[in-house]
Parts: structure tokens; C-alpha cells; sequence
């Protein structure tokens, strides 16, 4: 699940710039020593790289053949373990790029590639392929001795430094208030701390202290000291794989990981040579309709994993073998278990490990990143990271709606909510014997959450990137129906869906999709089936296996799409947390749920001689849940469908359709009743006054422990406010009334203001906040003091609908408390309009 969550801070370096100059010792003068002088005391480790290691000192020479230089091998970073407040974390994928070791008279530069641009070798152009390109020198090491082909280096000063890679955060100039920063790098401090050399790969492990004296931000508490920092980055280096894997090339219809490549002498209209990247499999039996690989991807499960998860996790893992027998290949991937003695490390990209952590502030639920050759796109290793907040949190599900209901994955890959409900859990003592005897067999809503995230982080292992749109499988009532979906709730296990939790009066059907859908066996013998010699046969065959894509179950959007945040992009179908093909009626029965819900919450959630931090725990999470589907009715207001089927695939497809009307109007009306209702959230009223937290120490300290319910209701209504209120939707809303939408800005903003200020209800609080909150917004819009960054129609409309809500006035009979607020906005209106 892939991945935006890691702090920025503006750092000081050590180094003035990346390139890095190896210094000579101090008598200045290497001709005496031979090669054998230098290495005689020192142990060796002889590999893709030889290493000189120094016994007593730790310090480390470097020697490569001479055959090696002018020669690209693969450079990979990655974490092996760190501080999230620096964008670290264990198994945290850093960099890929190509590097050639290269001679400069006495020394050997070591400069990363840039091949992003190609050239026809038969255009004269070619001749200037190099033009107005900057190849980066990282370091310049001075050859210390040269004998019989073997160069040897210091490689003490060379991972000793952010030369290969830099370790500390890139400065956000956006950065507002003082930020977390690691300080300056200590090189007397850090050290090599491991070496792994093989014949095609080799990898050096260093652990890297900053130094920050005087810290103004001090980080978690999983940071001992903020004054000293320390960060174990692994340096790899990977020889370039000789084979006949043939790279593949990208279309914009099916989803994966690429590499990137512009041909500067084409004249197409899109002058792309992208590839994906996928592994390289090779049927034994190349004439066979179903074969096995000669080499399958074997999957290691780490030693960490509790035994009672192990064969559920073997299974998500294993459930992809389904889709491979769509491209050809039977038994594609392999599962073993890693031994508790086993002599290798879990970090070695030697080995394809699912690993666990339960980290002090966890940045994420599950985490898959892949290495893939930079010029071919063929996936040379790759690991799954998984936190055990993830199963944690579904826990809290379980227990939650209870036996007939579900769990939430509301993707747990954002730190700040996966590290909260993860302390609360501890202090509230409500994990307590969930790490150890939690029997999948007897558990199965944990047992589908297991097996559906396994399934989505091995699909990005094999190239796939994520699916945001195929949550539009079945419908609001078919996606309930287990017989019917049986373990497929949408196109793709690529989705970011929710829990699939049934309404009051609703069997429970499925929790979470647990088997591949049709998009992914679809989209893996795309990527995977074996191609044909013949270009112009295989270009044939690909086509007719893409021409399929304009397909409901086929549907495809990645996050590039999707329509998370406020105002951003235009299809509501390729969005975050939504689920069915009518998401506005899926919604509105979650909301039915989450009322529900709550008004259980006391019975259940209150045990004798605990605190009350499970009632607060289960409030805010139901809290949550109302309000993410609160943001996916809001898209279908202004929004646009996409399709990307190319001319001729099916000619009653268009790339642009605006949502129908009826749709636009139906979302209006739930908002208007669920979420802007002036009893919007009142099923929470009873549990407030019991959503305490657990007392530890002085914790709360500075924090007001009592429930800010307003704050929580018009949080959600203003997050709302923001997508529909949005200049990009406003403006779209008028522009795709030339195209097809049949809902006017003019109708939609009356609409708006009506489910706003609803007449014929009481006039509670929380309608009195939203209120004022929407005037101060239309004032913002209608920008009567300039500075306004709304079109003109937009400005009119809001102009319109302040003027309507001038005239509205106090109904008779009404309170005190009424008629101040009434005359309150009008006061705001008028005041700005005079300005």
C-alpha cells in the first residue's frame, strides 16, 4: 500500500555538496606499498566486490576488478532501521539508480547514470544524445594501489558520508513553525556495522549518528535522546542481471509500476517508451498452456510472525497463483517459512521476506516495495513490511460491531491515526492477549483482514500499483451477499475499500476480499503471460488482451486519480474508503451503522474495573467512519467519470461523463440528512460523557480531556464544505454543463444553502456552527474585499445565496437564543457586503 506520510525538516550537512574527495594518509605517498602490503592484516571478504576489513580498527577497504569500471551496476538504499520523525523506518525502500565506477587519472568517480532519455541510434540525432544532461559525480575516491587488474579504495570515507545517498531529510521550504531536524552528521560516531558479499550483489550496513546540541523539536518517545540520532541505512549494490527477460511495455489502462523513458527522435504523439516492471518468469515447459516457472518467486515468512497467523499469511500469499494461471504459469509463487536459526538476515535482498514490527508510532498497516532493474523494469527482490497495529486495529473492529458485524480497514498507512489508536489500545490495556492465541480458524473477520492485506502488499511486489476505482463491482445490495461475491467484494484487492460491514436487518456478508478479483487475474496476464517473437504479433496480442479494459469488472484508477482530498481530481468512483456502484446508498447504510452502533456503545463497551478509554476508543473510530463516508458522498457532487479506452475500443465510451443528475441530486439529499442535519451525529450525545482516556501520569497535559463534540460535528461538515465549496469543483460544475452535467451551479448552491439551513428543523447548536461556518465561506467566495481565487459564476453564486440568506428571519415563536443567531448572520452578511 502504496505510499505520503514521512516528516520533512531542514537539515544541516557535513559535507558541502554530494561529491565527496577521498584524503590521502599523511605521509602522502602509497608507491612503496604493494597490494598484498595493504590487504596481508586484513580480512577478506571476496564477492561482486572484494572488502578489506581491518580487525582491530573496523575500518574497511574497497577493491574492485578493472573489467568493473565503465560498467553500470544497480545501486539500492534502503532502511534498516531509523525514526519515523526523519522519514526512516525498518525496511523502508530509499533509492534505485544506476552507477558506473569511472577513472579520472588517480582516482575513480563514482557517477549515477541518467538514461531517461533515448535515442534511434540510426538519427543522426544520436550524436547528441549527451546534450544538456547532468550525470551527478557522488564521490571521487583516491586508488590507493593498482595491481593486476584489482583497484583498491578507502571505503571508510566512502559510506562514511550521505555521498551514496542522503540520509537526512530534504529541506521543505513550505514548512511553517519549527521542525524536527536530525543535526549534523557525526562520521567519528557512525560506523560499519555489516557486510554481505556475494558473487552478484554485496551490501554494507551503516549506522549513522547525528549530532543535534540544541534540538527545538524533540520527536516521539521512541527517540532516547533528540541530541543523538542514530539511522542504519544498508548500501546495496547489484550487478546488472544478463538474461532474455524482454521488458514490457506500459498503457495507461492497466495499472503497474514503471520505469520512464522519452524518445527524443520520435514523432509521436506521445513519444513514450515506458516499461513495467514485473519478474522475470520462464515457463519450464515453453509449448504447455499451464506450466510451472523454471525459477518461481519464493516468499519467506519471517521468523517474527506469530505462529498462529503463519498459514493465513501463507495463503494471501498463495492466492495470487490463481491470476498467474491466467497468464500461463502454475505454482508461480512459493511460500517457506524462515527458521528461528536461520544464518541469514531478513534485510538480505537475497531473499523475499513478509516482515513484522510493532513499532512505538507505526507508519503504516502494510508496506510492499519492489527493486526493479532501472532500465528493463524486470523486479530483481522485493518485501512486505507489516506493522502489527494493522491487525490490531481490526481487532478493535471486531470488537467493535460485535459478532454480526465487522472491522474497519480504513488503511491504516497514515502515522498520526495508526500511532494514536495504537497507544490508546495500550492504555486501555485492550490488546492484552491478542498477539498470542488469536486463532484465525475461529476468527473470521481477522482471518479475511489477514489474508486481503497479504494479498494487496504481494500485489505490489509483482508491479501492480493500487486500484482506487474497483470498488464498483457489485451494487449497494449484491455486495452483501456472500454466495454472490464469495471472497470478491471488488475488482481488485489493489482498492483502498472499506470493511464491508452489513446494515441493522442485513445479513453479514463478506468482511473483506479475500480472493483476487477479475481486474488483477486480468491485469497479470497483461504483465505476466509469455510474449510473442514476432513485435508486430505480440504488440497484436497484448492489444487484444487491453482492449478489454472499458469492462465493469476491468475498471481501473490508481492514486494519481483518486479524489481523497478536497477538490482533488474529478472521478468519484476512483476514491478512498467508498464500496458498491451506488457508494451515496452504501454511505447512507453505513451512517444507519454507525448510529446504531453508537447507541449500543455504552452497553457493550463499559466493562467493571476498566477506564472508559474502550468507549472512547470506539467512539472516535465510529466518529471516523461516519465522516469518511461523509467525504465520498461529497464527490459525486461536480464530479466527472473518466474512461481511458482508446479510439476504436468501444465507440460508446467517452473519456469524459459527467455524473448524471438523479446521482448529484441523490448525494445532496443524504448530505442534507445525514450530514448536515441539525441532528447530524446526535446518536453520540449519550456516550460523550463517558469518552474519557485513561489517565497515565501527567499525559494529557495541556490537552483538555473533555469531548469537543462541536468541534468533531462541524469538522466533518466543513471537510464537506471544502470539496464542494472547492474553486477547481465550482468552476468544474459550470464548464461540464458544455459537456453533459446536468446540475447548475445555481441549483446546486440553492440545494446547499437549503441542506444548510433547514427550516422546518429545530435549530440546535450544531446547526448554528454549520451555519455560520457556510456564510463565512460564501463571504470568503463571493471576496467583496478582493483577493478572491474563485471564477466570476462562482462569485455570482454565492453572492445569490447570501442575499437569500439575508432575508431569512427567526420563525415565529422562536427563542432568544434564535433570533440573536439570526440577526448574528445577518449581521455578517451585511457588514461584508458593505466593505
Amino acid at each position: 500500500m502504496k505510499k505520503t506520510l514521512l516528516a520533512s525538516s531542514i537539515l544541516c550537512l557535513l559535507l558541502a555538496g554530494p561529491a565527496f574527495a577521498d584524503t590521502p594518509p599523511e605521509n602522502g605517498n602509497n608507491d612503496e606499498k604493494s597490494y598484498a602490503d595493504y590487504v596481508k592484516d586484513l580480512t577478506a571478504h571476496q564477492g561482486l566486490f572484494n572488502f578489506y576489513q581491518n580487525t582491530e580498527t573496523g575500518e574497511l577497504m574497497l577493491s574492485i576488478d578493472e573489467s568493473q569500471l565503465d560498467t553500470p551496476f544497480i545501486y539500492f538504499a534502503t532502511t534498516a532501521d531509523g525514526v519515523v520523525e526523519a522519514g526512516h523506518f525498518r525496511g523502508n525502500y530509499r533509492e534505485t539508480k544506476l552507477i558506473e565506477f569511472r577513472r579520472y587519472f588517480n582516482r575513480i568517480d563514482i557517477v549515477t547514470r541518467n538514461d531517461r532519455f533515448q535515442f534511434d541510434p540510426d538519427s543522426a540525432l544520436s550524436r547528441a544524445s549527451d546534450a544538456n544532461i547532468s550525470e551527478a559525480v557522488l564521490a571521487s575516491l583516491r586508488i590507493r594501489v593498482e595491481e593486476d587488474g584489482r583497484i583498491l579504495l578507502n571505503a571508510q570515507d566512502l559510506f562514511l558520508s550521505e555521498a551514496l545517498h542522503r540520509v537526512t531529510p530534504w529541506a521543505n521550504p513550505g514548512q511553517s513553525g519549527p521542525a524536527f531536524s536530525l543535526g549534523n552528521l557525526n562520521k567519528e560516531q557512525s560506523r560499519i556495522v555489516n557486510k554481505r558479499v556475494y558473487p552478484d550483489n554485496m551490501d554494507v550496513i551503516v549506522d549513522y549518528v547525528f549530532n543535534n546540541q540544541n534540538p527545538t523539536v524533540w520527536g516521539s518517545s521512541a527517540i532516547t535522546d533528540p541530541r543523538s540520532i542514530s539511522i542504519k541505512l544498508q548500501h546495496s549494490f547489484i550487478a546488472v542481471p544478463e538474461n532474455d527477460f524482454q521488458p514490457r511495455r506500459d498503457d495507461a489502462r492497466v495499472g503497474y509500476f514503471t520505469q520512464q523513458f522519452d524518445n527524443m527522435t520520435s514523432a509521436d504523439w506521445a513519444p513514450f517508451n515506458d516499461v513495467i516492471n514485473r519478474w522475470h518468469l520462464v515457463k519450464k515447459d515453453p509449448d504447455a498452456e499451464l506450466s510451472e516457472p523454471v525459477e518461481p518467486i519464493v516468499w519467506w515468512i519471517e521468523n517474527t510472525t506469530p505462529e498462529e497467523w503463519r498459514d493465513t499469511v501463507a495463503e494471501g500469499v498463495l492466492g495470487w497463483n490463481k491470476a498467474f494461471e491466467a497468464a500461463g504459469f502454475k505454482n508461480a509463487i512459493e511460500v517457506r517459512i524462515q527458521p528461528d536459526d536461520a544464518e541469514w538476515d531478513s534485510g538480505d535482498i537475497n531473499y523475499n521476506v513478509i516482515r513484522w514490527t510493532s513499532s512505538p508510532r507505526p507508519p503504516f498497516g502494510g508496506y510492499g516495495p519492489s527493486i526493479a532493474h532501472p532500465l528493463t523494469g524486470q523486479i530483481i527482490a522485493a518485501d512486505i513490511m507489516m506493522e502489527y497495529v494493522y491487525m490490531s486495529n481490526r481487532w478493535i473492529e471486531d470488537q467493535l460491531y460485535g459478532e454480526s458485524h465487522s472491522h474497519a480497514h480504513d488503511n491504516a498507512l497514515y502515522c498520526s491515526q495508526g500511532h494514536k489508536i495504537h497507544t490508546d489500545l495500550i492504555a486501555g490495556g485492550a490488546m492484552s492477549g491478542l498477539l498470542e492465541g488469536e486463532d484465525m480458524d475461529n476468527n473470521e473477520l481477522l482471518r479475511q483482514a489477514l489474508i486481503h492485506v497479504i494479498l494487496h502488499e504481494v500485489g505490489h511486489t509483482l508491479g501492480l500499483n493500487h486500484n482506487m476505482k474497483a470498488s464498483i463491482l457489485w451494487d449497494e445490495k449484491q455486495v452483501h451477499d456472500a454466495e454472490l461475491t464469495q471472497g470478491v467484494l471488488t475488482g481488485s484487492v489493489m482498492d483502498y475499500a472499506p470493511v464491508n460491514i452489513a446494515p441493522p436487518g442485513t445479513p453479514q456478508g463478506d468482511f473483506y476480499q479475500y480472493v483476487v478479483g477479475p481486474y488483477d487475474i486480468w491485469a497479470i496476464e497483461f504483465g505476466y503471460s509469455v510474449g510473442l517473437d514476432d513485435a508486430e504479433a505480440e504488440e497484436a496480442r497484448l492489444e487484444s488482451i487491453l482492449s478489454r479494459s472499458h469492462e465493469h469488472e476491468l475498471a481501473f484508477g490508481n492514486d494519481a486519480d483518486d479524489m481523497r482530498a478536497p477538490g482533488r481530481h474529478i472521478d468519484p468512483r476512483v476514491m478512498i474508503g467508498d464500496m458498491s456502484s451506488n457508494p451515496v446508498a452504501y454511505a447512507r447504510d453505513r451512517f444507519v451503522t454507525v448510529n446504531h452502533t453508537l447507541g449500543e456503545l455504552l452497553e457493550r463497551a463499559r466493562v467493571d474495573g476498566r477506564s472508559h478509554q474502550r468507549v472512547r476508543t470506539s467512539a472516535m473510530r465510529l466518529a471516523g467512519h461516519y465522516a469518511s463516508q461523509a467525504g465520498v458522498v461529497s464527490r459525486q457532487i461536480g464530479g466527472v467519470h473518466v474512461e481511458r479506452a482508446v479510439v476504436g475500443q468501444a465507440n460508446d465510451v467517452k473519456p469524459f461523463t459527467p455524473v448524471s443528475r438523479e446521482e448529484q441530486k441523490q448525494a445532496m439529499r443524504v448530505l442534507r440528512d445525514y450530514v448536515f442535519a441539525p441532528d447530524a451525529m446526535s446518536s453520540m450525545e449519550p456516550v460523550l460523557a463517558y469518552m474519557q482516556q485513561q489517565r497515565r501520569g501527567f499525559g494529557h497535559w495541556g490537552q483538555n480531556e473533555d469531548p469537543a463534540f462541536h468541534t468533531m460535528v462541524l469538522g466533518m461538515q466543513s471537510n464537506v464544505l471544502n470539496h464542494v465549496l472547492h474553486p477547481f469543483v465550482m468552476q468544474r460544475i459550470t464548464d461540464s454543463t458544455r459537456y453533459g452535467n446536468a446540475y447548475p451551479l445555481q441549483e446546486v448552491m440553492q440545494d446547499l444553502t437549503d441542506a444548510v439551513f433547514q427550516r422546518d428543523k429545530p435549530l440546535t447548536t450544531t446547526a448554528k456552527n454549520l451555519q455560520i461556518e457556510y456564510v463565512n465561506r460564501l463571504i470568503s467566495i463571493a471576496g467583496f474585499e478582493g483577493g478572491s481565487q474563485y471564477d466570476n459564476l462562482s462569485k455570482s453564486a454565492a453572492v445569490a445565496e447570501l442575499n437569500r440568506i439575508k432575508l431569512m428571519r427567526a420563525p415565529r415563536r422562536s427563542d432568544v437564543a434564535a433570533s440573536q443567531h439570526h440577526e448574528y448572520v445577518r449581521m455578517l452578511i451585511e457588514r461584508a457586503m458593505k466593505a
